[in-house]
């Protein structure tokens, strides 16, 4: 199945249709004619085979049908950052974005800006906040750091973003949860957000909802597929099961990617990232069918 698309009359029974496939009204779309006109992988998707040979997973990657790459840190751990982008040139891709950790930002923010200017990136996103992070003072504290650091990246060219996972909007106490504190705290020309929607599904009833709620902040989604109840699993961090019972290959699952990618002009998104965490082999199969659903999407 390449895309779960739904035909919307405004009628009771079209409400009826929706509720039985488990989306919100929020959730359902009439389809359109807009589409991803530009598509991306995130390259920890094939981290087995990456580090070994990237010049033939980029390849791969380009003759699948991918536009551009997102590189995480450890692409450009063992070589430099100028050598990284020049096999993602070489291999006719492009790259945006790239994943950097919360203390490269933090505690060497002058090799983060060497890095970001070497690969010529947009974006230089923090994908993760450790457990002793995890609390009401933390996340202030990183919103902090996150706003002086947004600032001097823009001042050098690129900008900086946060990609969540399930664990930012668990309740700290009082309704408030870090995701809350994240965006309240920061300033929308400082931090930009990659909204990893599987993640967000796990945690949110209502995603179109919250995309309404804090309109032109998530700029990048990382698009992944989720097939089953995921109830189950709220306030879990048990990610290896987690994935294991829940991801799979973008078409394959039950996510309304088009109901989102509907509210792009509010939402702000721009890049749309496939991402699998533990894809099955064969990998290019796996590539290619994410590949498919999205271009297949109309919304």
């Amino acid at each position: 199945m390449l895309s779960r698309r739904l035909f919307m009359g405004g009628t009771a029974a079209a409400l009826g249709l929706v509720a039985c496939q488990g989306r919100l009204p929020s959730e359902a779309i009439e389809v359109g004619s807009r589409k991803l006109n530009k598509i991306g992988l995130q390259t920890y998707t094939l981290r087995e085979i990456f580090e070994d040979d990237p010049v033939g997973t980029l390849k791969m990657i380009k003759d699948v049908g991918y536009d551009y790459v997102e590189l995480n840190g450890r692409n450009f751990s063992e070589r430099s950052a100028k050598d990284m982008i020049g096999m993602v040139k070489d291999a006719g891709l492009y790259c945006p974005a790239t994943h950097y950790s919360l203390e490269g930002v933090r505690d060497d923010f002058a090799k983060t800006v060497r890095d970001a200017q070497d690969l010529g990136v947009d974006y230089m996103i923090v994908p993760w906040i450790g457990e002793e992070s995890r609390s009401v003072e933390g996340y202030k504290s990183i919103a902090a750091m996150f706003n002086e650091r947004g600032r001097q990246a823009r001042d050098e060219g690129f900008k900086l973003a946060y990609h969540n996972h399930q664990f930012e909007f668990f309740d700290l106490g009082g309704g408030v949860n870090g995701m809350d504190i994240l965006l309240n705290e920061t300033d929308p020309d400082r931090l930009d957000f990659e909204l990893d929607l599987f993640w967000a599904k796990l945690e949110l009833d209502d995603i179109p909802s919250f995309m309404r709620a804090h309109p032109g902040r998530f700029k990048l989604a990382h698009v992944k597929d989720m097939k089953g109840d995921p109830t189950k699993w709220k306030n879990s961090v048990d990610f290896d099961a987690i994935k294991s019972d829940l991801m799979v290959n973008v078409g394959e699952g039950d996510m309304p990617f088009e109901s989102y990618f509907a509210l792009n002009d509010i939402s702000g998104m721009e890049y749309f990232i496939m991402e699998h965490d533990n894809p099955p082999k064969p990998f290019r199969g796996s590539v290619k069918q994410s590949f498919d659903a999205a271009r297949a999407m109309r919304f």
